[in-house]
């Protein structure tokens, strides 16, 4: 009776610190909720060095989740690189693909942000533990852009529009802002009701002649 307790504690142990799968680790790049901002949202990067962005940890290993919202670039600094890599728990081998390169085009023309990732890892055979890693960046710079150009065999994909690139055991997307449109300033508008008025005054005298 003693032994076969014995043999249970043991595997029960065994079981707690044997290393699992989360159910799925996420991640969100959001450039589209906060004008000027960017919003990383993480969870369940379970091993190894958690989430890192920008060479800070974001999620420290566990199930659990985190958020931090960086700044886009800016007119006189130029477009802004994030850098950022997770390591998670997989059952299996990885898919493909499972690196990519992703521009996001503005309507007017141009790239508002530009997306690069990479997996490497995995569990191997169908249902071996393993660990895996993703790393990335993700440059962005405000609207009206035009500075960024796609780089070569990227992916296209229209601004505002959420691209997900998930993988075994994890979920991630990311979506660019929306270009809002040209308003004419008031001096514009106040040309454009001169001439128009110019215009009609013409065409009444010529109609009167």
């Amino acid at each position: 009776m003693n032994r076969l307790l014995t043999a249970g504690l043991a595997i029960s142990a065994i079981a707690l610190i044997a290393p699992r799968p989360a159910s799925a680790a996420s991640l969100v790049i959001d450039d589209a909720s906060v004008v000027g901002s960017i919003i990383f949202n993480v969870g369940q990067f379970d091993t190894g060095t958690g989430f890192v962005l920008d060479g800070t940890t974001l999620l420290t290993p566990s199930l659990g989740s985190a958020t931090r919202t960086v700044s886009e670039g800016t007119a006189a600094a130029g477009p802004t690189t994030h850098t950022f890599s997770g390591q998670f728990f997989t059952a299996g081998a990885l898919v493909a693909p499972t690196s990519g390169i992703i521009a996001f085009t503005e309507a007017g023309g141009g790239i508002s942000d530009i997306l690069t990732f990479n997996y490497t890892g995995g569990g191997g055979s169908p249902g071996a533990f393993g660990t895996a890693t993703l790393t990335g960046t993700f440059v962005s710079d405000l609207d009206p852009g035009g500075s960024l150009v796609a780089p070569p065999n990227a992916t296209l994909v229209s601004e505002g529009t959420a691209f997900t690139f998930n993988n075994t055991n994890i979920t991630a997307s990311a979506i660019s802002d929306v270009e809002a449109a040209a308003v004419p300033e008031p001096a514009s508008l106040t040309l454009l009701g001169g001439a128009l008025l110019g215009f009609g005054l013409l065409r009444s005298r010529r109609r009167a002649r």
